[in-house]
């Protein structure tokens, strides 16, 4: 059985570590041990929230993701990763941020070790999703590479083609052609039927165990512990 867990950052400092960790080890199996967004400063972030996988018997991590809510003091990841290349990506965050409050989904991770084809990445995509509901944003960001480009239009993302090159950029290195994509995470206006339902369900309920079918045959049960016990009030800082 796998596990997914929702936390505010600093609420868990040492689980945000062992995140930090976990991550930084994939990033290092790609060569992209220096990229920009690669550190832990977000576990100081009050407006950052935490979604982490576990084998739920041998408590291993297998993966996690976090949604962190853009407040004009820390920057978004996007806004680190990107504002060499196209500094007017600081003017949009701003202005979704002062539009009903904006976010991104970031730090996506799992261990190709641990949890090889078993829908670890996929089902942390869901719930970062279905977390959106529980916070104060209308939108939410993410940047991704040209391999799972599909997956995030499926969850319902579009690309701020103003950004960049048409919406691309060269990042994290040239072997990488990344794309900043946005989307209202309440409306879910384009995701698919099939993320829809998913997202809408663990929204309806936080703690739903349901049993998921990777590849042809293979069956694991996934279970949810998604409710935040604590949301911080954002006190903007934008100029």
């Amino acid at each position: 059985m796998i596990q997914l867990r929702a936390f505010r950052a600093i609420d868990e400092e040492e689980t945000c570590y062992e995140f930090a960790d976990g991550h930084k080890k994939v990033l290092e199996g790609f060569n992209l041990g220096n990229i920009t967004t690669n550190n832990v400063s977000w576990a100081y972030n009050p407006n950052v929230y935490v979604i982490m996988a576990y084998d739920r018997d041998s408590r291993d991590l297998l993966g996690g993701i976090r949604v962190q809510i853009a407040d004009g003091i820390h920057p978004l990841p996007v806004e680190d990763a990107v504002s060499d290349f196209d500094a007017s990506i600081h003017d949009m965050v701003s202005h979704y941020a002062l539009s009903g409050g904006t976010s991104e989904l970031c730090g996506l991770w799992n261990s190709r070790s641990k949890a090889p084809n078993m829908g670890v990445t996929i089902n942390l995509v869901v719930a970062g999703m279905a977390l959106c509901s529980q916070l104060p944003i209308t939108s939410i960001f993410t940047i991704v590479a040209s391999y799972t480009l599909k997956i995030a239009r499926q969850m319902g993302y579009r690309i701020e083609t103003s950004l960049g090159n048409n919406g691309e950029f060269i990042y994290p290195n040239s072997n990488y052609v990344a794309r900043v994509l946005s989307m209202n995470p309440r409306t879910l206006e384009h995701t698919f039927g099939m993320y829809k339902e998913k997202i809408i369900a663990l929204r309806e309920n936080p703690n739903l165990e349901r049993i998921e079918t990777i590849g042809d045959d293979n069956q694991i049960l996934y279970s949810h512990d998604m409710q935040l016990k604590n949301v911080g009030v954002i006190d903007y800082a934008f100029k």
